[in-house]
């Protein structure tokens, strides 16, 4: 078995636990602006670093298996939480998010306030992402040249005009960073030279204080500069991550949560669900009031650590 690549885990876990920061409330603007600029496109980019050309029956086979299938089980279980709160409106507007894999609330002309799913709508998104992207690379040698121009018209539709059902336009959107994560595996556009990456960090940083980059939402003022920004975001953690597997506990932790990003996005999304809309069904019969920061630990508590009870169930269940 070909062993997992520790710096690349020790970033995905990075990006995963600055998106469950990103969702706390209460948080600084430029914090969240910080971690926006770059932590979901991180997972679109360290995805396209892994891309191998495949038939696409095997694109569909490993997208229905690893993306379609937790989405799919997240959502039916965001439904029967609904249907046992006896909240049946709730459950049928979380049916039109599910169809609609409606990540944000962008502000369309057409279908805007739709319900929300939450940060689930990531995996659709890549699974649209990785067969398109596979069909560009099939048959073109200009795919990051499409790859740009077919996010940028996706970004336009999505944004001002309307969003598409299962999370198509957010799967086009994610093309350009998916095919950076391609680039660089291939060491076409890294290692950068020190005094580019520099002045990529100044974009970056500038990017943080006047712009705002949200894809969920098809919010990217400042583009294209965002795209690139985001793009030395993932790499600045990246370099971190090279650094961090050198500390023994830490490397361990990160390492592990590295390797179980889509259960954690999971947990995490049942955990939006439930504060953001069925909380009171829960917490207020029994007279509990809970300041922010007592949520906001809650949240770190349902996104890892119930991820990691389920993992080591599953691993004895497997023994008998």
């Amino acid at each position: 078995m070909k062993q997992r690549d520790t710096v690349i885990d020790i970033t995905k876990a990075i990006g995963i636990l600055l998106m469950i920061i990103g969702h706390w409330n209460g948080l600084p603007y430029l914090i969240r602006n910080f971690i926006f600029s770059f932590h979901m496109p991180l997972f679109f980019i360290l995805s396209g670093y892994f891309y191998k050309p495949k038939s696409f029956k095997n694109v569909f086979v490993s997208g229905n298996k690893n993306l379609l299938k937790p989405y799919l089980l997240t959502s039916l279980f965001c439904i029967i939480l609904c249907l046992t709160a006896g909240n049946f409106n709730l459950a049928k507007l979380k049916f039109i998010g599910i169809i609609m894999s409606n990540g944000g609330w962008p502000n369309e002309i057409f279908g805007a306030n739709l319900p929300y799913i939450g940060p689930i709508w990531f995996f659709l998104a890549l699974y649209w992402c990785k067969i398109f992207y596979n069909y560009l690379r099939e048959k073109t040698k200009h795919y990051f040249l499409y790859s740009f121009l077919i996010s940028t018209i996706a970004l336009i539709i999505g944004k001002y005009v309307v969003n598409l059902p299962f999370g198509i336009l957010t799967g086009f959107c994610g093309l350009v960073f998916y095919s950076m994560g391609d680039y660089w595996r291939n060491k076409i556009i890294l290692p950068l030279k020190k005094s580019y990456f520099i002045f990529g960090c100044i974009i970056w940083m500038i990017c943080i204080c006047v712009a705002h980059l949200e894809l969920a939402s098809f919010d990217c003022n400042l583009y294209p500069i965002s795209m690139f920004a985001a793009f030395i975001g993932t790499y600045s953690m990246y370099l971190i991550s090279k650094k961090i597997q050198h500390i023994k506990y830490i490397s361990k932790v990160l390492y592990w949560i590295g390797k179980n990003t889509s259960l954690i996005l999971c947990y995490h999304t049942l955990y939006l669900f439930i504060f953001l809309n069925i909380k009171h069904y829960l917490l207020e019969p029994n007279d509990i009031v809970l300041n922010k920061w007592q949520i906001n630990i809650l949240c770190f508590l349902i996104s890892l650590i119930l991820p990691y009870l389920h993992v080591n169930i599953v691993r004895k269940i497997k023994k008998y």
